[in-house]
């Protein structure tokens, strides 16, 4: 079977201990299937099988290293297949210093996969097995002395380009107190201050989509203002985490009930976001409680 050209695979190799499992969580973070220690005698056949997906799959990072079995002899010979194919991988080669090294293995204390007498003897063997590999490459990074939120940037410029950006996807979410708290909140606001439909007999059994219920949660003056330093608060914070590579960001917007003004806060934030953001959602998690 004949894999179309249209995938897009980035391999991700280089020396244990250098970040290839952070990288391949960065690149998952991009939108990209992940397949770690896939044995290149398979890669064919996986990719046949993504072809097969009518797109769903067309994204495929995969790593590669002394653990996949025939990595040493057929590196080379897999990328000449894949070209003969139409298929052009990226292939980023990561390495550190060998101090670097050591230090993190001695953290993890993990082995390191080649045999040695010593782990630097390991690093050493393992540096050598791979120069071929490292001059295949398309893009080497040199995490010596990456921070994390470093290499993160150095992984997405390689992928994406210098100039473009990565997609902050913003979640906000509305919930009552009483039902607890969402989980993995980024930002939290507390709206229980504004004033209560629920004690309005008329608007108590409807919810923050009426009409009535919305201009009763924003009858004060202060309400009004409350929402205009709220929106501008995030439109501040937004491109700062977007800076750090923040992937994701959840807003949670809680009342006591769930139902009535943080609903309306949250579907406000929505729509005062949404020509700002590529991908905003907002969700009512006790809306129907």
């Amino acid at each position: 079977m004949q894999v179309v050209s249209s995938l897009d695979l980035v391999i991700v190799t280089g020396l244990s201990g250098a970040g290839k499992t952070k990288t391949m969580g960065y690149l998952e973070d991009l939108g990209y299937y992940a397949m770690d220690n896939l044995p290149i005698s398979l890669m064919s056949q996986f990719l046949d099988l993504a072809s097969q997906t009518d797109g769903r799959i067309s994204k495929i990072a995969v790593a590669l290293d002394v653990r996949s079995s025939g990595f040493k002899t057929q590196f080379h010979s897999m990328l000449q297949r894949l070209g003969a194919r139409d298929i052009h991988p990226r292939v980023i080669f990561l390495e550190a210093s060998s101090r670097v090294l050591v230090n993190r293995f001695s953290e993890t204390r993990r082995r390191h996969p080649l045999p040695g007498s010593t782990v630097s003897e390991s690093i050493r063997n393992e540096r050598e097995l791979l120069a071929e590999v490292r001059g295949l490459s398309s893009v080497i990074i040199d995490t010596t002395d990456l921070t994390v939120g470093e290499l993160k940037d150095r992984v997405r410029e390689a992928i994406l380009g210098s100039q473009e950006s990565q997609t902050l996807t913003i979640n906000i979410v509305s919930f009552g107190y009483k039902n607890g708290l969402p989980i993995d909140l980024d930002l939290l606001f507390d709206v229980r201050f504004l004033p209560n439909p629920y004690y309005d007999e008329h608007l108590a059994h409807r919810t923050g989509f009426d009409k009535g219920v919305i201009l009763c949660v924003l009858h004060e003056p202060y309400a009004r203002q409350f929402f205009a330093r709220l929106a501008d608060f995030v439109d501040f914070v937004l491109p700062r985490y977007q800076e750090e590579g923040k992937s994701y960001l959840t807003v949670g917007i809680g009342c006591t009930g769930g139902r009535h003004r943080s609903v309306v806060i949250a579907n406000m934030l929505y729509h005062h976001l949404k020509p700002r953001a590529k991908a905003v959602h907002v969700f009512h998690r006790d809306l129907q409680k």
